[in-house]
């Protein structure tokens, strides 16, 4: 008998959610049983790691349970880490699993076909030097291309006259000085309030911070673990599990607050009115009304405050809620009819989800021969099944598919890409062409999803938009209703 063939698997992505996944098929499937190539755009692994290199940038999920349960780490140096810290772990499981020379780097995806006939993916990439198309044929494809990997940038009237500097926050300029320089700051998202403490002390600086809509921040206070608290991480059995488990625990007894009964309610009100009361103590009277939220904690995502709200007491830190109308050649103009000029404009306004973030989407057919984003576009947004599968496209698997986003980022990380694992292991024990969810599980699973949903904060019709949503229908397609 001829020896089985080894699947071939795709990974779209080099970012950590490739990077775990494919740690997670050489656990399952070992080399002899899976061909896997993991195609990324950049010319180096990390994804959002590699590119987060703003002043401060850091975990806002402790980086105990930031990391893979199976690649436990004593020696992280904080319970927030930084930026270079989380890139360097990464890393080191690229050099410990022996995955360098799967990647081919410098391709961007293009689109891919399923082949009912010879039960395959035709992916088309492009060389992003050259700009050359090729064409690879694999069993599986698997988006792990992350919820952050295309940057939001305003399209605000005349931003291109400008004679100034500009970037988004995720493709920040390490090459400037910015001692010195006056500095517009647009967003309150992660990265905003991340980098204004971080730089707000440097000479000469002078810093106006431009925000859209308030929100919830809470207090992220910092701590080195000592050198005892590491040796009992790496030496004491279970020590470093039980301790994740605590973090884990606090996560998911704080999700339960999003829900509509009389206990989440409470809850809520609580850890909401603990939260405002942190921010009023913090920040100038002035901006109480920029900044405190009227809508119910949750429906949106709360950020954790490094400073952010305490460098607004600073002489050269200002803020201001009034919108942004235009951009003119030396700065900004608002809507009350103030201009600010500046030498660099900071766009940290977040990223795209709901199109690119849940997963390739665009020129991606299936096995009915209609593209994938059509589909969804059909029923009002992104819609899968478990945050991994896509309705009618066989063989594709997504690490942080619509709706797959419970508790936190790294949590999710590792379950879905050990449940995709699994079920590509299955295919090959079972001898498995394709595998594909039925059409009335999809609506049965989405339906279920739906309902629970209307039943937590995050459905409040206060919440407004947020990067949680479908932009143009309203509809919830990143978080899961429930926890862990």
């Amino acid at each position: 008998m001829a020896p089985q063939r080894r699947i071939r698997v795709a990974i779209v992505g080099g970012g950590i959610s490739g990077i775990a996944q494919a740690v997670r098929l050489q656990e399952a499937l070992g080399d002899n049983k899976a061909e896997v190539t993991i195609y990324e755009r950049s010319n180096e692994a990390g994804g959002v790691w590699r590119d987060s290199r703003w002043a401060g940038a850091a975990v806002d999920v402790p980086i105990h349970l930031y990391c893979l349960y199976s690649h436990l780490n004593p020696d992280f140096s904080s319970h927030w880490a930084g930026r270079d810290e989380v890139l360097a772990y990464w890393k080191r499981i690229v050099a410990k699993h022996r995955l360098g020379d799967r990647f081919i780097f410098k391709v961007e995806f293009v689109g891919s076909r399923w082949d009912s006939l010879s039960q395959t993916h035709t992916i088309t990439f492009r060389r992003v030097e050259s700009g050359e198309t090729f064409e690879v044929e694999a069993d599986v494809l698997i988006s792990a291309t992350g919820a952050l990997n295309r940057p939001i940038t305003p399209k605000v009237p005349g931003r291109d006259d400008f004679r100034g500097l500009q970037w988004h926050s995720s493709r920040w300029n390490t090459d400037v000085d910015l001692k010195g320089k006056k500095i517009a700051i647009v967003g309150n998202g992660s990265s905003g309030i991340q980098v204004i403490p971080n730089i707000a002390d440097l000479e000469g600086i002078e810093i106006v911070q431009f925000v859209r809509s308030p929100g919830y921040f809470r207090p992220k206070h910092n701590f080195e673990y000592s050198r005892f608290q590491k040796l009992v991480f790496r030496y004491v059995p279970f020590a470093l599990r039980l301790y994740r488990w605590k973090i884990y625990y606090d996560y998911d007894y704080t999700i339960l607050s999003r829900g509509t009964g009389t206990f989440a309610s409470d809850l809520r009100e609580k850890l909401s009115q603990g939260v405002v009361d942190y921010m009023k103590k913090t920040m100038p009277d002035e901006y109480h009304e920029a900044l405190i939220p009227k809508y119910p904690m949750h429906c949106k995502r709360v950020a954790y405050d490094g400073g952010w709200l305490a460098s607004l007491n600073k002489p050269n830190v200002s803020l201001t809620a009034s919108p942004i109308t235009r951009v003119t050649p030396t700065g900004l103009e608002t809507a009350d009819g103030k201009q600010y000029d500046v030498d660099i404009i900071v766009w940290a306004t977040g990223f795209e989800v709901s199109e690119t973030g849940v997963g390739l989407n665009h020129n991606v057919f299936g096995e009915d021969g209609k593209e994938l984003r059509a589909t969804w576009k059909e029923r009002q947004g992104a819609f899968g099944y478990r945050g991994i599968a896509a309705p009618n496209v066989p063989n594709y698997f997504i690490v942080l598919g619509p709706n797959a986003i419970a508790q936190n980022w790294g949590w999710t990380l590792g379950h879905n890409t050990e449940y995709i694992a699994r079920l590509i292991r299955g295919m090959y024990d079972r001898k498995l062409c394709s595998i594909v969810v039925k059409a009335s599980i999809m609506d049965s699973y989405n339906e279920f999803l739906g309902n629970r949903l209307a039943q937590t904060s995050l459905s409040s019709a206060e919440c407004g938009t947020s990067w949680y949503k479908d932009p143009i229908t309203g509809k919830i397609v990143a978080p899961a209703p429930w926890g862990a």
